[in-house]
């Protein structure tokens, strides 16, 4: 992977185990992850299997929070809930002006529920993006919480 930025540099180097495709020798890795467009981040887990992707040229600054986004969703996905939980707040509070905010809130409450089985976790959820991101798409998607819990 080709990164000029320092910081990504050394969050890819930190978290990940960075690999660029070359497109003229390693095609089947661009059909077998159906990269369509460049640049296109894959994130996977030990197997290989994909669990995020993003498409496209960001600024350093913005795509940071896009690569804590990956990291946290593969721990998601792979019922890591605790890490994934941790993963989550942390980019919520690293980067509270990200369009990926409101989603982190949300999948750190869904993720915390599902480490302890307890509801306090989605209504505390949904009360920071009520607080935080009123007009989120991630706060309609916390509603049914709110209304199974009774928790208005």
């Amino acid at each position: 992977m080709t990164y000029p930025d320092g910081k990504i540099v050394e969050y890819v180097s930190e978290h990940f185990i960075g690999w660029r495709v070359d497109y003229s020798t390693e095609s089947h890795l661009l059909r077998r992850y159906n990269v369509v467009w460049t640049p296109t981040v894959v994130f996977a887990d030990i197997n290989s299997s994909e669990h995020y992707r993003e498409v496209g040229y960001l600024p350093p600054h913005l795509f940071i929070a896009h690569l804590a986004m990956g990291r946290a969703q593969v721990a998601w996905r792979t019922h890591n809930y605790s890490e994934a939980g941790e993963l989550f707040d942390a980019l919520a509070g690293d980067y509270p002006e990200s369009i990926l905010a409101p989603e982190a809130l949300y999948f750190r409450g869904v993720c915390r529920y599902k480490a302890t089985g307890s509801d306090v976790h989605l209504f505390e959820a949904a009360g920071a993006l009520e607080r935080l991101y009123p007009e989120s798409d991630w706060l309609l998607r916390s509603r049914p919480w709110v209304d199974k819990l009774g928790l208005q």
